[in-house]
């Protein structure tokens, strides 16, 4: 195990999800090419082969995920699935003694990260991908290298810690907050500006350049290089990795439990829906086809509203390029265009309609074809959940009768 200690850290820079499996971008905003604008900070898919749709799905199972507890109820286990309830049969009278909810749990055990979950007071260390780094003191000048990670930070710690952002965070077409970082000053990858931020610790993403973490740390900067996974579970253990990190445990514990609670909301009405509509999530980037298949942010959202992902049943994993033909073998029930309107998605969506090779398949034929929110299918973070929520109203309006809610708490 790689181990690094920073004395008083200089700079800051948080983690991303999120959410998200990748629906990234330089590091937050997933799913056109690296030719195609992103986020900055969001990685782009990288899988550019045209593969067969057909064939047959061959990715590997996942690692089993870590349990983390922030809400934990009797049915905790059946979100160990990325955005699907389990669902399971057994004795009636045995599942209503089981199905009472044990009483809301708090602990940091079992958080990926953390080294010593017993200790809550300072210094603390955390292992992130570049080792395990001590925080000398709580960080009240924040820096992050993602939108993901800065929605997150937004959410944990008030506004003015976080210090500076990426010109992402301050776009609207990628980012969730937008509206509350207007007035931040701008950051680039350039270590230099980041370190005229004076930031006490920086969070970065997989993503971010091993040169940047270098040059940082060698100025004495507090840097930890987080993972970005987008399964429920993973989500939740984002949250209390970084409120850990910030020294906001106890917010953290909340936060996690109200994006909990949102999305078993959306689970508990689509787990049990039947039958589930086989729904494709396609772009169009520089005239290539993009499919989300296995292992991606928009494939999670679409099991978390209930329905099957069309380009996974098809055997493609990650974000890959397809021909019509594709669309065609694939055979959609509902097609989902999660592409920034700035970026062509009303007009993709009317070529969809108009291809006359397309007119028999199922989403063209019924004119199920809807643009959805780039920025809730797409970001690694929380904001997910509120994909899972637009959409799983989208293919069962009769299953809820209000409608989402439009944001997430803030930190007071």
């Amino acid at each position: 195990m790689l181990t690094r200690s920073v004395g008083v850290p200089l700079l800051a820079i948080l983690l991303l999800m999120g959410a998200t499996t990748a629906c990234q971008s330089d590091e937050s905003f997933p799913g056109p090419p690296p030719s195609t604008p992103t986020a900055e900070g969001e990685s782009a898919p990288q899988v550019t082969e045209q593969r067969d749709p057909g064939a047959t799905a061959t990715a590997e199972a996942e690692p089993e995920a870590t349990p983390v507890t922030a809400t934990a109820t009797a049915d905790d286990a059946s979100e160990d699935q990325a955005g699907t309830d389990s669902g399971g049969e057994g004795d009636g009278a045995e599942a209503e003694e089981t199905a009472t909810p044990a009483p809301a749990v708090r602990t940091l055990e079992g958080v990926r990260g953390i080294v010593d979950p017993t200790n809550t007071g300072w210094p603390r260390e955390v292992e992130g991908l570049n080792g395990v780094v001590t925080i000398a003191a709580k960080p009240m000048r924040i820096i992050t290298a993602s939108v993901g990670h800065d929605e997150m930070v937004l959410a944990l710690v008030p506004n003015e810690r976080l210090v500076a952002v990426g010109s992402s965070t301050k776009n609207p077409i990628y980012s969730n907050v937008a509206h509350l970082v207007q007035d931040k000053p701008d950051i680039s990858r350039d270590p230099e500006v980041i370190l005229a931020q004076s930031p006490d610790l920086v969070a970065t993403s997989p993503y971010f350049p091993a040169d940047v973490v270098d040059a940082l740390e060698r100025a004495g900067v507090t840097v930890i290089q987080t993972e970005l996974l987008n399964t429920p579970e993973d989500r939740i253990n984002n949250i209390l990795l970084l409120g850990y990190m910030l020294g906001e445990e106890e917010r953290a514990f909340e936060f996690a439990a109200e994006v909990r609670t949102r999305f078993e909301a959306v689970t508990a009405v689509t787990g049990s829906r039947e039958p589930q509509p086989r729904v494709l999530a396609l772009t169009r980037y520089s005239d290539s086809l993009w499919a989300a298949g296995g292992n991606t942010t928009e494939g999670g959202v679409i099991e978390a509203a209930g329905g099957i992902n069309a380009a996974e049943e098809a055997g493609i994993e990650g974000h890959q390029t397809i021909d019509l033909e594709g669309v065609i073998a694939m055979a959609p029930d509902v097609i989902i265009i999660p592409q920034p309107l700035e970026f062509g998605a009303e007009e993709f969506r009317q070529y969809l309609l108009g291809t006359e090779v397309l007119a028999g398949v199922p989403a063209i034929a019924k004119g199920a074809v809807n643009v959805v929110n780039s920025r809730h299918f797409t970001t690694l973070s929380y904001w997910n959940v509120r994909g899972a929520e637009d959409l799983a109203r989208l293919l069962w309006p009769d299953g809820f009768s209000e409608p989402a809610v439009e944001a997430f708490s803030l930190a007071e």
